[in-house]
């Protein structure tokens, strides 16, 4: 196994156990299938509906050179900037030279995947740039020095009196506030820099081309407050976000808050085809537009439908394997089913072939996709490169080696009594198992024995 393999197990198995993380997943678990049965009404077939935003999605993949030409040739027309990045390290030094040309010394970021990506914010604060995070996860996150827990709640791993503590310490607010309060309170220490920030950096949900359009969606309207008043608004987007036209946001916009806990309030949609004015003042805004191994990814026949996710995080709420061990131990920017499923592609087996085994083929993920990918069935096919490749463990390749001997023929099988059964099993899957878990213990009477003494076979 690889030291990043190893290092993951050893943090599992710290968090895997701990009762406390556990409840507080659960609880968010529950949470989140209420929301589940709450919204199957709102389409008369949403299978259809899913099935219908994954062809969007997979449709753009097919002539995406066509469209990033599009977008380019749109959105520059439009008087916006795109630059194009190869890798993170393009893309950070990209935002860099616009932050240090325009003199620019802090700036208002919001909530990215695709910003966590390249580790933007510990590159700029190395730079001396202040950030300030809007989104209050990842505002609460900031103060605390941590990283997102989770793509859409970043501070799930907390409680709120855990949060209300955190608060009376650095900013010294009365004790026990509760949630809407502190939610209140936030808004109130942000507003100073969402109304006058020098730049504004943000991620985008879709990216259209024949218009050049940029497409946010939001719930605390941060990102339509700041490009308001932002001077200059960076954009950082993959390549993977082109979709042909904006007559698809019909079917793909309602599918990104599908799962919001009240329907009352629906998410915030944001448009920018172009920089925005005020007077005589005109607002610079950029596009960094980001590979960074999707091309690899997108040469994968089959896995190149990961890049169809759209960010709703419902993989990860219903994925037992992420409830139990949570968003730090990943050490990736996107935890979860769909990070599991890039990063053997976008790192190489080599570095990453432990999160092949991060599915217990449930099939939950799969289910609850808003876009309908078949989350199980793409864990599968890495798992399929990881065998081509000749990278799984050689304790692995023994185990099997010996089980498929063991299974070929009934004699095999029954060369031994169930205590030495036992015993095998233990030498070659206990450090498997785990310590914390009992082994299954063989019957007495093998499966032939049973069967001759009920038909009275001699």
């Amino acid at each position: 196994m690889n030291d990043n393999g190893i290092i993951f197990n050893q943090n599992a198995k710290k968090i895997a156990f701990d009762d406390e993380h556990y409840e507080k997943m659960m609880t968010r678990y529950q949470r989140f299938m209420h929301n589940v049965e709450n919204c199957t009404n709102y389409y008369s077939d949403l299978n259809l509906e899913k099935q219908r935003a994954f062809n969007i999605r997979c449709k753009a993949f097919k002539k995406l050179d066509k469209l990033l030409v599009d977008f380019d040739t749109n959105f520059t027309n439009n008087g916006g900037k795109i630059l194009w990045a190869n890798d993170a390290d393009d893309a950070k030094q990209l935002i860099y030279d616009i932050l240090h040309q325009e003199r620019i010394r802090k700036i208002v970021k919001t909530k990215s995947t695709t910003i966590d990506e390249i580790g933007l914010t510990s590159f700029l604060e190395m730079k001396k740039i202040k950030v300030v995070d809007t989104n209050v996860g990842d505002f609460i996150c900031s103060i605390s020095n941590e990283r997102s827990y989770n793509i859409n709640d970043s501070a799930a791993h907390k409680t709120t009196s855990q949060v209300a503590d955190l608060y009376t310490e650095k900013f010294g607010i009365k004790e026990n506030c509760n949630a809407k309060q502190l939610t209140v309170c936030t808004k109130q220490i942000l507003n100073e820099d969402l109304t006058n920030p020098e730049a504004l950096i943000t991620g985008a949900n879709f990216l259209i081309s024949n218009t050049g359009t940029i497409v946010f969606t939001e719930n605390q309207g941060n990102i339509l407050k700041s490009s308001v008043f932002a001077p200059v608004h960076i954009v950082v987007a993959g390549i993977d976000k082109l979709i042909t036209s904006i007559d698809e946001l019909s079917v793909l916009l309602p599918l990104t808050s599908f799962y919001e806990p009240n329907k009352n309030i629906s998410s915030l949609y944001n448009l920018i085809s172009k920089p925005s004015t005020d007077g005589d003042d005109v607002q610079k805004l950029f596009i960094v537009l980001l590979n960074n191994n999707r091309t690899n990814v997108l040469a994968k026949e089959k896995q190149r439908e990961i890049l169809s996710c759209i960010q709703c995080g419902a993989c990860s709420d219903v994925c037992p394997i992420y409830n139990i061990i949570g968003g730090y131990t990943y050490e990736e920017y996107n935890p979860g089913p769909v990070g599991s499923i890039l990063f053997p592609i976008v790192k190489g087996m080599e570095e990453a072939s432990h999160f092949t085994t991060l599915c217990t083929s449930c099939g939950r993920c799969s289910e609850v996709c808003p876009v309908a990918i078949p989350l199980k069935d793409l864990f599968i096919e890495n798992r399929k490169d990881l065998v081509k490749e000749d990278k799984s463990l050689i304790s692995e390749k023994n185990f099997i080696s010996h089980l498929i001997k063991k299974m070929s023929s009934r004699k095999n099988l029954d060369k031994m009594v169930s205590s030495f059964k036992d015993i095998e099993l233990s030498v070659f899957i206990k450090k498997k198992w785990g310590n914390k878990r009992e082994l299954p213990k063989f019957a007495k009477e093998s499966f032939s024995d049973y069967w001759k003494n009920i038909n009275k076979i001699n």
